[in-house]
């Protein structure tokens, strides 16, 4: 069989293939071929990923397949995590963001698990082996304080944040405010309080008290764990937020 241009790409789409191919009843026939002899995976509906004959896996990676499986999606909460290198426990779902909301999709021995989010801001593209769109280091901060449930829990989303270099602290603030939570302005000014990160000037941590309610809040993920009240940020926060007896 003849080779084609698109398997030079990792990942592959119809649109790719009729390119090249003038019919779809040939389209059709080269598609069964290619995947007959293991040269592309079939991943999900049109999209197909070429296999490395060699070790006989995939070219792409799970960021790749995520920003490819629809049009405005993009990876978000613990795996943008580990796409900036901040993430310690090792998952078997792909975080994905989308303006719409999508059923799982299980590819490749992963799970890739769709979250409904609107905001299309803070959204940065990378080039691989093919595009990677992924929420920026601010935003993904700010998406996973939100979601510490989605993000791997407190204790991790509190070791990412204390390997951080840097942080815009205006892309924070930016991102803080679209999604207007009282409570996200604690946590998010609690947490960075603690490590007091160089970046962070005394006018951020103001700007966020000047958003957080008069209610006292409880951001334990265990309301049995043993617990200090921070009157400073009105919260209530485990006695410990890293265990440090593992």
């Amino acid at each position: 069989m003849q080779d084609y241009n698109f398997l030079g790409q990792a990942l592959i789409t119809m649109d790719d293939i009729k390119k090249e191919i003038s019919t779809e009843s040939n389209a059709v026939y080269v598609l069964k071929r290619l995947t007959e002899t293991n040269k592309i995976k079939k991943l999900k509906g049109g999209l197909y990923a070429t296999v490395n004959p060699l070790t006989k896996d995939i070219f792409a990676n799970k960021y790749e397949i995520a920003t490819a499986l629809y049009k405005d999606a993009a990876v978000g909460y613990h795996s943008a995590l580990e796409f900036h290198g901040l993430g310690n426990q090792v998952y078997s779902e792909v975080h994905v963001i989308s303006s719409k909301r999508y059923s799982l999709d299980d590819i490749d021995g992963l799970e890739y698990v769709f979250f409904n989010n609107k905001y299309s801001e803070g959204i940065s593209e990378y080039e691989q082996n093919t595009v990677i769109r992924v929420t920026e280091l601010e935003r993904t901060v700010v998406d996973c304080i939100d979601r510490i449930d989605v993000a791997g829990g407190l204790e991790e989303v509190f070791t990412a944040l204390s390997a951080i270099n840097y942080c815009d602290e205006k892309k924070l603030l930016k991102h803080l405010q679209y999604y207007d939570k009282k409570v996200l302005y604690k946590k998010v000014g609690y947490l960075f309080s603690v490590l007091k990160p160089k970046y962070l000037s005394e006018d951020f941590y103001r700007k966020c008290k000047e958003n957080i309610s008069a209610r006292d809040d409880d951001i334990r993920e265990y309301k049995t764990l043993s617990s200090k009240y921070i009157k400073e940020w009105k919260l209530i926060v485990p006695e410990k937020i890293v265990n440090t007896e593992n």
